[in-house]
């Protein structure tokens, strides 16, 4: 269809430079679509602007040649995610973010970086969700999140299109670990493995994570103090050996005795009593054996099902059991480096009360 021809009297009118209303002028930026007022003005106050304008837009136009726009903007989600940085990462992030971009890729891997659009992520993690997976999805946003932030970065992308997609809520189904279960589970550990006890004692005491408490030596041991650093986030933590918890009726000292007493030779507190499928007497218990034995323990205890609580628990019990006590920082104890996630330990998610307390002056 042929182009409306120009009215005469605007006939010499500048391109892009349009009257949509007697002595009222716009112009159109050719390289966005854009329309910009000029206003009321003379007719040829309005050609100035425009051909001004025009001069601007003509030297913001890159020219490219041919080849160069072939091999340019070829770019892939795939490529983006090879990309991603990875030094300075410990291994455990490393495998995580590989499982993720694993997903990633084989979802919309193959679309151009430039071709990206908020309902290709959106359609993903839909489908993810849709499978009951809220948790994986939440890690998929933030993770294709960061890789379009890199996107932007490297000049692959204009915009982050996952910036508007909707956050995944996750509820966490998980129980909470009261003091009377720790004590069933305590129970019973010994019928599962000969350590189990120990780890337990250690890692409710300490406040700490299982590999964390998997990775502690006796050479931790400082004078008066185990000091120790988290594995997830290298933050050194002296703790006095004088810690006693009242619940159970120990202190860091006695349990730290507990765990030299077993009558093996070890430089790992937590270590197999007996060999134990290929590991021998003495060495280190490896996190998935922990999480396993722990979860057998507790079914032994008749915790069961798919929200019973894990060892990971053993924190929050920690973390709410010295707050009762009181006098311990339970926010230094647990590594917390602000305040909002230590609160979520100190949720108790509906297993006690809210006790309130009352300061008597």
């Amino acid at each position: 269809m042929a182009a409306r021809p120009r009215i005469r009297k605007r006939a010499h009118y500048p391109p892009n430079l349009h009257e949509p209303r007697p002595g009222y002028f716009t112009w159109r930026d050719p390289r966005d679509g854009k329309t910009h007022i000029i206003g009321r003005v003379t007719a040829a106050e309005a050609i100035h602007e425009a051909q001004q304008a025009n001069l601007v837009a003509e030297r913001g136009i890159a020219r490219k040649s041919l080849a160069e726009r072939l091999e340019s903007g070829r770019e892939t989600v795939s490529d983006l995610l090879d990309k991603m940085p990875t030094e300075g990462l410990k291994a455990n992030t490393l495998k995580a973010r590989a499982d993720y971009d694993r997903t990633i890729k084989a979802e919309i891997g193959s679309i151009l970086c430039e071709d990206l659009t908020t309902k290709h992520i959106a359609d993903m993690l839909e489908g993810i969700k849709a499978r009951g997976k809220n948790r994986w999805a939440q890690a998929i946003r933030s993770r294709i999140f960061a890789a379009c932030t890199k996107g932007v970065a490297l000049g692959w992308m204009q915009t982050n299109p996952a910036a508007v997609t909707e956050k995944v809520k996750v509820k966490v189904k998980r129980q909470r670990l009261s003091m009377e279960q720790f004590q069933k589970i305590l129970d019973k550990a010994p019928e599962v493995a000969a350590w189990l006890p120990n780890a337990m004692l250690l890692a409710l005491i300490t406040g700490q994570d299982r590999s964390t408490i998997a990775g502690l030596q006796r050479s931790n041991v400082v004078g008066d103090y185990l000091v120790l650093q988290r594995s997830k986030t290298d933050v050194v933590i002296e703790i006095p050996l004088a810690l006693r918890m009242d619940a159970i009726g120990l202190s860091l000292a006695d349990v730290i005795a507990k765990c030299k007493t077993t009558g093996v030779v070890s430089k790992h507190l937590i270590h197999h009593i007996r060999p134990y499928t290929g590991a021998p007497s003495g060495a280190p218990v490896d996190l998935d054996t922990i999480s396993k034995s722990f979860a057998k323990a507790r079914v032994l205890a008749g915790l069961v099902g798919d929200t019973a609580p894990t060892f990971h628990e053993l924190r929050s019990l920690a973390k709410r059991t010295y707050m009762e006590q009181t006098g311990v920082d339970t926010k230094a104890l647990l590594g917390h480096q602000s305040d909002q996630t230590a609160d979520i330990y100190a949720n108790p998610r509906g297993i006690a009360p809210i006790r309130v307390k009352v300061a008597h002056g």
